[in-house]
């Protein structure tokens, strides 16, 4: 398929020209990009911006250069990047910009968006810079912090005092790290890739119904911006149809975001502003999945290409959103609530999945597709600069390796666990406490991971246990360390078993054979999914845990409750670990619960080292349920037997020669076999539809409520 690709590629022409920054400096850079007439210009000649989206902090850093030469030889001339704000300042006041090593995401390197917009440079790619401070993305909480939620009351995304204030410390933080990077400044550094800024992502679908937006918040962050030294053009995102220009604030540049209706959007944004180019600063060539649906959302490359045409019909610039996705390492997938209007649709919370491959035309592990040769011919027949500005051939991306199947021994459990666990991170409440609210690292509170609450408790068979509110996410019961509780597996179960945030004061019974008395250890185990990353004001208050009322037992309120934090993100994946492996055996796979497995991969030194993947869904894979996955201590995310992803990317970057320890986190059941795979299993592709199937806005934005 590669090179048939190529092949294609090559019919178009690789262009030796003239470099893309030569061109746009040519006699001096007096002016930046300007929007007037129709059309974009940049240094005063006539410019289409032809880019994609690529979150830094969504590939190994090892891949960032041949992403980039994959773009540049498709014809793209431009980035997209977002800034996550929970991964620059982790906790308040720690600004990690790969320096501070806080997370593994500074360990490895992702973070250093200075090396990064030093690269595009160097690839001859211009940028647009989406900073925040809120994201979207399918990332966890919008790229918020959780430890905002520590204080009470906050609001965000609008002029609310506490939230603007830290707002303005993490943008000027950053701000002082990029502004340099800006293709013009009046008086600073110019020639760097920086060509846009957005103020702010899809705020006219941050309220509700028609009501007026908070553009006063807008204005906040246009000041905060120019007093930062952006003196870039300044632009917003929203879809025009749904939300007319009511995210827009000061005439500033109006951009367009969609897939289906593309007509129609086109056609409203001009309608909206007549006198100004078009830019669709996200057509989306795919979409993203979440846990426990039945398929893989996808777009065919016919729809792909007729989307795009209508798209270079309009005299439109574009960017993809994605051009490629990539993967929401460790716990950081975002989730949305479903409905629409407000009007809320079960389960209501529903998590991303782990791959974001997003049915990109370049895939999670850096492969081409039959919608990226769309995109060099289309882009060929398009672009005025085609045959002037120099251009590579894509380069080979990473080898996909299925290695040897590894066993897997038992080294932790639960309450193996707790028994180790640092003092700091037990606390004693009256009442149950969500992870944001306890008081941990320094008041930051606990942002990712696993919480559990245990009380001795008498129970007996019958006993009843009630969760008053709303479980926020997933919830399992260990008495005297046994699970007890009924492991969520299905979509069904979401709405009928114990343990699901779907259930409103949710109910379990103790069953027969549990006959410890009045000296039981309850144990509630619970697991954050993610914070959603997409919703009206409201929503936007998700704390995590058992926080939304009391826990009953038969109908009496049982208080004071220890509170152990399981993160990983900040106290490392060692916490997990036993320093006693002979303490279990491969028998204890067979027991439900939540459970540690390690395993090492042997590498020679003159093995091939390629991308790969987890293979959790095969006929021998089945015992794989619920958990995450550590190679060499670094998270690569969950998985869940539900779907419908069915395998776990595992970047080759992130091996070596020699022994790779894997290890993983299970929550029910668990193998002695982990099974790698050469090939991706997204789940079951749902029927092709078409653009003229779409009309009815609840299909594809029934999580925009």
């Amino acid at each position: 398929q590669i090179l048939g690709l190529l092949f294609g590629v090559l019919l178009v022409g690789v262009c030796q020209g003239v470099p893309l920054y030569d061109y746009f400096s040519e006699g001096g850079i007096t002016q930046g990009l300007v929007a007037e007439n129709n059309e974009f210009y940049l240094n005063g000649k006539p410019f289409k911006i032809l880019s994609g989206s690529l979150h830094y902090f969504r590939v190994h850093p090892d891949y960032w250069r041949t992403r980039m030469q994959q773009y540049k030889a498709a014809g793209l001339n431009t980035l997209d990047v977002y800034v996550p704000w929970n991964l620059h300042e982790p906790r308040k006041d720690e600004f990690d910009f790969g320096d501070l090593g806080l997370t593994q995401f500074s360990k490895e390197g992702f973070l250093n968006i200075t090396r990064f917009l030093e690269m595009a440079r160097e690839e001859e790619m211009f940028v647009i810079f989406r900073p925040g401070p809120y994201i979207c993305g399918e990332w966890e909480f919008g790229g918020l912090p959780s430890w905002l939620l520590h204080e009470y009351p906050m609001y965000f995304r609008m002029s609310y005092g506490p939230y603007e204030d830290r707002a303005e410390v993490y943008m000027l933080q950053l701000l002082q790290k990029v502004k340099d990077f800006q293709f013009y400044t009046e008086n600073g550094v110019k020639g760097g890739p920086i060509i846009m800024t957005q103020i702010e992502n899809e705020y006219g679908n941050y309220g509700y119904s028609d009501y007026p937006r908070d553009k006063e918040h807008l204005r906040f962050l246009k000041k905060v911006l120019r007093f930062g030294g952006i003196e870039s053009l300044l632009f917003t995102s929203d879809t025009p149809s749904s939300t007319a220009d009511w995210g827009n604030v000061d005439y500033e540049l109006m951009t367009a975001n969609f897939k289906w209706n593309s007509e129609k959007e086109l056609k409203r944004i001009k309608e909206i502003r007549p006198d100004a180019p078009i830019l669709v600063s996200e057509y989306w060539p795919g979409w993203f999945d979440h846990w426990f649906e039945d398929n893989h959302n996808t777009l065919s490359d016919a729809d792909f290409r007729t989307i795009l045409g209508n798209i270079f019909g309009a005299n439109a610039s574009v960017n993809f959103y994605m051009f490629f996705g990539g993967t929401n390492f460790a716990y950081m997938n975002g989730a949305n609530i479903l409905g629409y209007s407000g009007v809320e649709v079960p389960p209501v919370y529903v998590p991303d999945v782990t791959s974001y491959d997003y049915d990109a035309p370049i895939t999670e592990s850096g492969q081409y597709t039959a919608k990226y040769n769309s995109t060099v011919e289309m882009i060929a027949e398009y672009d005025p600069l085609y045959n002037l500005i120099d251009r590579p051939l894509p380069p080979t991306p990473a080898k996909l390796v299925a290695y040897p199947d590894i066993e897997m021994i038992v080294v932790n459990d639960l309450t193996s666990i707790l028994e180790s666990i640092p003092a700091e991170l037990i606390k004693e409440y009256e009442k149950p406490h969500s992870m944001e609210e306890i008081e941990i690292f320094n008041g930051n509170g606990q942002s990712y991971g696993y919480i559990v609450y245990r009380k001795e408790v008498s129970l007996s068979p019958g006993s009843k246990i009630t969760i008053r509110g709303h479980i926020r996410d997933l919830a399992q019961i260990m008495i005297n360390g046994v699970m007890v509780s009924e492991p969520i597996l299905s979509s069904v179960q979401l709405l009928t078993t114990f343990g699901s945030w779907a259930i409103r004061d949710s109910q379990f019974v103790v069953p027969e054979g549990i006959n410890c008395g009045e000296s039981c250890t309850l144990d509630i185990l619970v697991e954050n999914l993610g914070r959603a990353n997409f919703g009206v004001p409201h929503t936007f208050n998700q704390k995590k845990g058992i926080w939304e009322g009391d826990i009953l037992i038969d109908d009496k309120v049982v208080d004071n409750w220890t509170h152990f934090m399981l993160d990983p993100t900040f106290s490392g994946e060692d916490i997990f670990r036993s320093n006693d492996l002979n303490k279990f055996d491969r028998t204890a796979a067979e027991s439900l619960g939540f459970k540690v497995f390690l395993g090492v991969l042997t590498l020679g030194e003159d093995t091939e080292i390629g991308d790969t993947f987890f293979d959790f869904g095969c006929d021998a894979c089945q015992d794989w349920s619920h958990g995450a996955v550590f190679v060499n201590d670094f998270n690569v995310g969950r998985y869940h037997t539900a779907g419908p992803q069915q395998t776990l990317y595992i970047p080759g970057a992130l091996l070596k020669p020699g022994e790779n320890y894997i290890s993983v986190l299970e929550s029910y059941h668990g193998s002695n076999t982990f099974k790698f795979t050469a090939t991706p299993n997204y789940g079951t592709v749902a029927a092709d539809t078409t653009d003229k199937d779409k009309e009815n806005p609840l299909d594809m934005n029934i999580n925009l409520i």
